[in-house]
């Protein structure tokens, strides 16, 4: 019988690994992250590319949204499949002050790449996903967007 308990604890701890894993990602700087480092703030997850002038566009805006409003992170992703050297080189040249998911390892997030750019999911602070904003954002629509939501009656943080 505690073979047995036992057993099953170790498989029930692996399960939970993996599940942890799936919830992981890289940023292009090294740090590995999770999810659940975001808990208890707005979550802006942006996918771009250097071939589309709105992505362009907004990389200053949502560089000015992250700098303005501590409540709110913002996460690039790029659209692209470059390596983190070709991408952090893309980066620097692009001057993006917010940090960038890496593309090796393979980032774990609770979105799919959206069908086209730019593309923009909110994750509110208890977890909930919300798009994707198809087209341009700057961070009034965005502020927009979220004050509507934590008006909403239904919203559960």
């Amino acid at each position: 019988m505690k073979k047995r308990l036992y057993g099953l604890l170790v498989v029930f701890a692996l399960v939970l690994m993996g599940c942890s894993e799936q919830n992981s990602f890289h940023l292009l700087s090294g740090k590995k992250m999770s999810m659940d480092d975001y808990k208890g703030q707005w979550l802006v997850i942006n996918f771009w590319a250097e071939w589309c002038p709105p992505c362009l566009e907004e990389i200053p805006e949502l560089g000015l949204l992250a700098d303005e409003n501590p409540d709110i992170a913002v996460l690039g992703v790029s659209y692209d499949k470059l390596d983190n050297s070709e991408l952090k080189t893309l980066v620097d040249k692009l001057d993006i002050r917010y940090p960038i998911v890496a593309t090796s390892p393979m980032p774990y997030l609770p979105v799919t790449k959206p069908q086209s750019l730019p593309g923009t999911y909110l994750v509110s602070p208890s977890g909930q996903t919300m798009g994707p904003i198809l087209g341009k954002v700057d961070r009034e629509k965005i502020l927009e967007i979220i004050k509507k939501v934590e008006g909403n009656p239904a919203f559960k943080g």
